[in-house]
């Protein structure tokens, strides 16, 4: 029996260790302060029953602590699975219901053996509480197992989140089968009745190492997305500013017969990454839209020179890198809104 205690003791210890470091992390998520809301009732749970033989009464105050074990673990499996809302308030309400019926159920316990209270109406309440509660914790326990099980049959399903689920799924179904199942097959004399708490003690070893498990991992593959991300933006920012300095510094812009390709080549990458960083970058439609713009900003310094008032509209067109001068006023027209003609006549009379 030494070691039993000593087990538990183990659990109380690992689980406070766990939720006090997932508590405290810099950057913690949702799941992170449901996984350390488990942890920390699932001590006081395990530390209920530690000193039972001990502090009697007094335990059934620390069992009140112990409240959110089921449902904590459900709150941290809708967190770990679902990417938008995982926790609403009407989560909140069911869980505190739970809670409510475990914290009262021990309340009751321990003021019955605290004043020796001698009333018919205890336990007619008590067992009405412990049969909601094993109502509610097994309903939990179906939800926490569906959150993992639809991310099988989820189509977009990647091979990763598919083995995570798997390992998930596989854990959470042994502690169930070990505490539910197999406890209840056991003989009452094996190990000296302490069966039933050497598989509660497994159950809580497996749960919480798998899970504290599968939250690192997730913790690498959110890191390595992000550095990913980092050396995409940093390389995308690099082409940005080549093809700026092509366009503007070496006013290749003002080629009439300039296309993407022509800059992609020369620049030795893909075409749609041009175009990429035309929409992401430059905040343009596409690159002709782009060279337009810059076309019609260098056609705009020449309408409105007073050296230059005697250039043909065609001339000041083909100078600013347009073929002709029907395109070069749909595109004027398209930016400035009025005719390169109209522009020179509004500039020169101001």
């Amino acid at each position: 029996m030494e070691l039993l205690k000593v087990a538990q003791l183990l659990v109380v210890l690992l689980s406070l260790i766990m939720a006090v470091m997932h508590f405290r992390l810099r950057e913690k998520h949702v799941l992170h302060l449901a996984f350390a809301f488990f942890c920390a009732s699932s001590s006081m749970h395990m530390l209920n029953t530690l000193t039972a033989d001990y502090w009697a009464p007094y335990h059934h105050l620390i069992g009140t602590l112990g409240f959110a074990t089921c449902s904590g673990y459900w709150l941290f499996s809708r967190a770990f699975f679902r990417k938008s809302n995982p926790i609403n308030h009407h989560h909140l309400l069911f869980v505190g219901l739970l809670a409510a019926c475990l914290i009262l159920r021990h309340l009751l316990r321990f003021s019955e053996k605290m004043w020796l209270l001698n009333t018919d109406w205890i336990p007619t309440l008590t067992t009405i509480l412990s049969e909601t509660i094993a109502i509610f914790s097994s309903g939990m326990l179906i939800l926490a197992f569906w959150e993992g099980y639809r991310v099988l049959q989820n189509a977009t399903t990647t091979s990763t989140q598919r083995k995570v689920s798997i390992i998930y799924l596989s854990s959470l179904i042994t502690c169930i089968v070990s505490v539910m199942l197999i406890a209840a097959a056991l003989p009452t004399d094996l190990l000296a009745g302490a069966g039933r708490d050497w598989l509660v003690i497994f159950a809580y070893l497996l749960i919480l190492s798998t899970t504290h498990g599968l939250i690192r991992f997730r913790q690498q593959q959110l890191g390595h997305k992000e550095k990913v991300m980092d050396s995409s933006v940093q390389q995308e920012s690099i082409l940005a500013q080549q093809i700026q300095t092509l366009l503007v510094e070496e006013k290749r812009f003002l080629e009439s017969s300039l296309r993407v390709i022509d800059i992609a080549r020369e620049l030795d990458v893909p075409e749609y990454r041009i175009r990429a960083i035309m929409l992401n970058h430059f905040n343009a439609k596409n690159f002709n839209h782009y060279v337009n713009q810059m076309r019609i900003e260098y056609a705009k310094s020449i309408l409105s020179a007073a050296d230059k008032r005697d250039w043909p509209v065609l001339v000041v067109g083909i100078e600013s890198g347009f073929a002709s001068a029907a395109p070069f006023t749909r595109a004027f027209k398209e930016f400035v809104g009025c005719t390169p003609g109209q522009y020179r006549k509004q500039q020169l009379a101001t």
